[in-house]
């Protein structure tokens, strides 16, 4: 899934990035060339960071849903269990 997700957010970012270079590119083949590190390693390193930051916000919701699931069956177990007994 992490792959799925690099791959896609490098792929929206170059796009995003490159339209309008490939558009011109594309009209003027004598268009100037575009600096290899603008071209494809700033959108590469762009989608890597966003890939890392949204699989980890991904990774604190599950943790907080879990602990948030332990503290409903440790209420649970205290309020309901506990009472019968």
């Amino acid at each position: 899934m992490i792959i799925f997700s690099l791959v896609l957010n490098t792929a929206i970012f170059f796009l995003v990035l490159n339209f309008s270079y490939i558009k011109k590119k594309r009209e003027n083949p004598s268009y100037p060339d575009k600096p290899v590190s603008q071209l494809i390693l700033f959108p590469l390193a762009l989608g890597v960071v966003f890939t890392l930051i949204v699989d980890v916000f991904r990774g604190f919701m599950l943790y907080q849903l879990l602990i948030f699931l332990l503290a409903a069956l440790l209420l649970y177990w205290i309020f309901y269990v506990l009472k019968k007994s």
